[in-house]
């Protein structure tokens, strides 16, 4: 076989292998596929996964015939398939179900009904404030205005909607992730202090805006380490980043680090003794980016 032919033969394997091995691109992440077939049998649900990568299920609920404010009652595990609400209220329940993961929510289910009947003998209330707001939202409940037919309600007891409970007539609760939940409260008393009612109201929660700290501060108490702190404020952010250039005027910030957006502080190492360094933090939400003041710091020498 002549040389040439050889090389070419040679160089189409090559291109062959690095084509099977390349890394692919892959589509962005999307919210899983809906389930479907929703059932209910007074107050147990039954539906299909359709998903084969959902994190779990979250199952809405509103009340009275033909409602659409929906509010999440509770989630459930990956490949569960099924729920029972304690907190169901007397009257007409309407439930959905919505499959998610890192991505968001699913659509949701079809829209299901039951009419429930209690004995009428226990009429809880419900008072909150306040009912929208920003995350971390912090609600204060009072059920002290429930009644029964006979006598002073025996229990109180709440379920906030993420997975979260309380007893008592009078709780707080934070809201941690924005969303619409339907925080329930199950009071019991009447005759012999046996029967027991539910009802709900809505909590909106809504995430805050992007913002970044405007007191990033820095020293050098060591040689060779400048620590930067700064306060976090209220914020959207899912990434945070610390960036630096050289000198006090340096406009060509590059990545330093990628931090927790949690955190508060953070010592860099890779410093020149005397040399002066310019700081700041550039907080992002996925869908823009905002920056912090600029820190200028001369290492120790």
């Amino acid at each position: 076989m002549p040389r040439a032919r050889v090389i070419w033969s040679a160089l189409a394997l090559l291109a062959a292998a690095t084509a099977l091995t390349a890394p692919q691109t892959v589509g962005a992440a999307s919210p899983p596929t809906a389930p479907s077939g929703l059932t209910i049998d007074h107050n147990r649900l039954d539906w299909v996964d359709n998903s084969i990568d959902e994190t779990g299920f979250a199952i809405d609920r509103c009340l009275g015939t033909g409602c659409t404010a929906f509010g999440q009652i509770a989630k459930v595990p990956a490949d569960t398939t099924t729920f029972t609400d304690p907190f169901w209220a007397s009257g007409t329940d309407r439930y959905r179900v919505r499959a998610f993961d890192a991505a968001g929510s699913s659509a949701p289910s079809n829209v299901v009904e039951t009419i429930l009947v209690t004995a009428n003998e226990v009429f809880p209330v419900i008072a909150a404030s306040p009912t929208s707001g920003t995350a971390w939202l912090t609600v204060d409940f009072d059920g002290s205005g429930s009644t029964t037919l006979s006598g002073a309600p025996t229990s109180y007891t709440w379920s906030f909607g993420d997975d979260q409970t309380a007893t008592g007539a009078v709780v707080s609760h934070t809201y941690t992730t924005p969303g619409v939940y339907a925080a329930s409260l199950r009071v019991t008393g009447g005759n012999f202090g046996g029967s027991a009612a539910s009802t709900a109201v809505l909590i909106t929660v809504t995430a805050p805006p992007l913002a970044v700290a405007d007191d990033l501060a820095g020293t050098s108490p060591v040689r060779g380490q400048i620590r930067l702190t700064w306060t976090n404020p209220a914020s959207s952010t899912t990434s945070l980043v610390i960036e630096r250039c050289k000198g006090s005027t340096c406009r060509r910030f590059v990545p330093l680090a990628t931090l927790s957006t949690s955190a508060t502080s953070y010592t860099d190492a890779t410093v020149s003794r005397g040399s002066t360094y310019s700081y700041r933090l550039a907080a992002s939400n996925g869908v823009a980016t905002v920056y912090s003041n600029r820190a200028a710091v001369t290492a120790r020498k």
